[in-house]
């Protein structure tokens, strides 16, 4: 894939990460502005993930009827405009909207992404491309919160969605210069309602679709339980200030990208299967080595961030191959597949970073047991879906070069 190609998607894939790891260096400075709780203001991380859920039901299947790049464009406008809201923003009731209105149209940038990789490449081929996009725009969980401390130190909790909003309108005539389209006209649905619903009535049936949807979403935890926790482990276990959130985001992303690099030059040697096997090797290693660490010595820098580079790096190895096993077979309703995949998994990161994250926050060692607890069931979902066949109600399976699943 052109390496054009691969840093478009990737910066389109950041979309959803900026606009969540930015902000929350600010959140109890918003909520002293604001005169509201700390919990009504995490309400604003919540509302904007429930609309990013929600609105990639949409994305794929609006992408399968007009094309990928027009989907693309509206969505960047409209999250530039949601940004300018939030920005301006005089009440707690303004805030909540302006971030609805950016988590509606934040997912465009990862379910289009998936779905024109799809587009373009198979197989191995698919897996090797998606790391690399995987390895780029992991970059903005390291960069967005020690950025945003820094906009918040300097210039105020306003100038971070002032950045969010510039950053979406440089992307948007970066895609408008150079985004291909990536689904020809005779390729697309015809946008039967019906139809639409039928499919994801179908997938919602298949079991190996859903199960790879699952182990994907429940992988992913080791970023969405210290994504929910970040201010509590920085601040609170590792007693560092709000601008040094570095230290969590950065082994986080080290390994995601380290791992993406290495994973993309391994799968034409080991196979997917191979590949997504020694990943959870080391995310259950390097969580359970979490556990035992923190239960025994007290959490310090900087040991206590050590084991999250690796389960990323495990993580990086096994997400690319669960996306594309999940989607291979969907080759007539690949977008449609990516959006659903993409809001099912969604939801799970949702669920653990604003629901479980508070509960388990308190302890370094509980946080790494909940991340172990999730990559085994995260195992056991994929080792079940192998033992499913492709779904072939509504599309026809594509062949894939190497492993199925």
């Amino acid at each position: 894939m052109p390496k054009t190609m691969v840093l478009l998607l990737a910066a389109l894939g950041m979309i959803g990460s900026l606009a969540i790891d930015t902000y929350l260096p600010a959140l109890p400075t918003m909520a002293h502005s604001f005169s509201v709780s700390a919990l009504r203001m995490q309400q604003t991380l919540s509302v904007f993930l429930f609309a990013f859920a929600l609105m990639m039901l949409l994305h794929g299947s609006l992408s399968d009827r007009f094309g990928r790049r027009p989907v693309i464009l509206i969505a960047l406008l409209v999250f530039s405009v949601g940004c300018l809201l939030a920005s301006m923003a005089e009440s707690y009731e303004i805030l909540l909207i302006s971030r609805g209105l950016q988590g509606l149209a934040a997912g465009a940038g990862a379910v289009v992404g998936r779905a024109m990789i799809q587009d373009m490449a198979e197989g191995n081929a698919a897996v090797k491309a998606m790391s690399q996009v995987n390895m780029t725009f992991a970059l903005a969980p390291a960069v967005a919160p020690i950025l945003g401390g820094w906009l918040l130190f300097y210039a105020g909790w306003r100038s971070i969605f002032v950045f969010l909003g510039v950053f979406a309108i440089l992307l948007w005539l970066a895609c408008l210069r150079w985004l291909p389209e990536s689904l020809p006209k005779n390729r697309r649905s015809n946008g039967n309602l019906k139809a639409q619903s039928t499919i994801f009535a179908t997938a919602l049936r298949d079991r190996r679709f859903l199960l790879l949807t699952l182990a994907g979403g429940l992988a992913f935890v080791v970023f969405s339980i210290y994504i929910g926790a970040a201010a509590p482990f920085v601040i609170e276990i590792l007693h560092q200030n709000e601008t040094a959130f570095g230290w969590l985001f950065v082994p986080l992303v080290t390994g995601m990208i380290t791992g993406s690099a290495i994973g993309a030059r391994l799968v034409g040697r080991w196979g997917r299967c191979t590949l997504i096997t020694r990943g959870y090797v080391m995310m259950i290693t390097a969580s359970s080595l979490g556990v035992i660490g923190f239960l025994t010595w007290p959490a310090s820098l900087p040991w206590a961030v050590i084991p999250l580079i690796f389960g990323t790096m495990g993580f990086a190895w096994v997400a690319p191959g669960l996306t594309v096993s999940a989607l291979a077979p969907w080759s007539d309703n690949r977008g449609m597949a990516s959006s659903l995949l993409t809001a099912l998994q969604t939801l799970i990161f949702a669920l653990f970073s604003s629901v479980v994250a508070p509960l388990v926050a308190g302890q370094a060692w509980t946080l790494s047991l909940t991340v172990l607890l999730a990559s085994l069931l995260s195992l056991v979902c994929w080792r079940l879906a192998q033992k499913n066949p492709d779904t072939q109600i509504v599309s026809n399976p594509s062949k894939t070069q190497g492993d199925t699943i």
